[in-house]
């Protein structure tokens, strides 16, 4: 380890001596250190020695920061070494910034939150309400300060909110139409549901799995996403195909729009790095 250790602060050294000014190697040394830090990840350790990193400027931590790229699957694993946030997490922050930049001091609901991206909206929003929804909490009620409810049917009253931000939830979803309806219920008019979801654009929408009444049906492999409240993983129920904007206009009345961002000096580069914004009517 301590020579991982010696060979890692050498090739970054000799890439900021060679790559930085006078006037960023005080923050590219911070990143050294914390790079010494983590040199228990080898994985990390191994990505920066490859030269799968780069710095830039991380929306959530909104200072320069080292990317480190650790595997091909960048959705998931280009990650910010001070915040660990991952590109999905940072283009909702991107995209707060840049269409909502009051954001701070707007009415929010977060459903499913458990990120950077969410601590930091819930840090700085000023009327932020996340949500999740507990199996043995009665809906409309609190658990450890945290509200419980269901996208499907939710307590809230109409046009509460400005905005409703949803993160990798609505593929989980399985009444996704109820749902998107709900959100354009308890949004102000000229308000938004800025969310991500994998979005196979070049196919059909594919229903991996639904309700019925005997339970749920599976009409694909079950396929299971981490969950930040449940070790056994949140069943993949749609892989929603290029369908879904008129879906949401159908069910809801919404009109979306679809931001694509790359950007490799914010760490905003991966597949599926789609940001959906969809707007209620004023």
């Amino acid at each position: 380890m301590r020579a991982l250790r010696h060979r890692l602060k050498s090739a970054l050294n000799s890439a900021l001596k060679s790559a930085l000014n006078e006037r960023h190697r005080a923050q590219a040394r911070r990143c050294a250190n914390l790079i010494s830090a983590l040199t228990r990840d080898r994985v990390v350790a191994r990505a920066v020695l490859a030269g799968r990193s780069n710095l830039g400027f991380c929306p959530i931590c909104e200072r320069k920061v080292l990317f480190v790229r650790k595997s091909a699957w960048l959705r998931d694993n280009y990650e910010c070494l001070f915040c660990r946030s991952i590109p999905r997490q940072r283009v909702v922050i991107r995209v707060l910034e840049t269409l909502f930049p009051q954001w701070r001091s707007m009415t929010i609901h977060e459903s499913s939150p458990g990120s950077p991206s969410s601590d930091k909206i819930s840090r700085e929003c000023r009327h932020y309400v996340p949500s999740h929804l507990y199996e043995d909490t009665p809906l409309g009620s609190y658990r450890d300060g945290v509200r419980c409810e269901n996208l499907e049917k939710m307590t809230f009253s109409d046009e509460s909110f400005d905005l409703v931000i949803t993160q990798d939830v609505f593929e989980h979803v399985l009444n996704p139409a109820q749902a998107f309806g709900e959100i354009a219920r308890i949004l102000r008019p000229g308000g938004a549901h800025v969310f991500t979801v994998p979005y196979y654009y070049w196919k059909k929408t594919l229903v991996r799995a639904s309700e019925s009444s005997g339970g749920i049906e599976y009409l694909e492999p079950p396929d299971y996403h981490g969950n930040p409240i449940d070790e056994k993983g949140s069943l993949v129920v749609t892989e929603w195909g290029h369908e879904l904007v008129d879906f949401i206009y159908m069910h809801s009345g919404l009109t979306t729009t679809i931001y694509n961002i790359h950007d490799v000096r914010m760490g905003l580069e991966a597949a599926f790095l789609d940001a959906f914004v969809s707007v209620k009517k004023r």
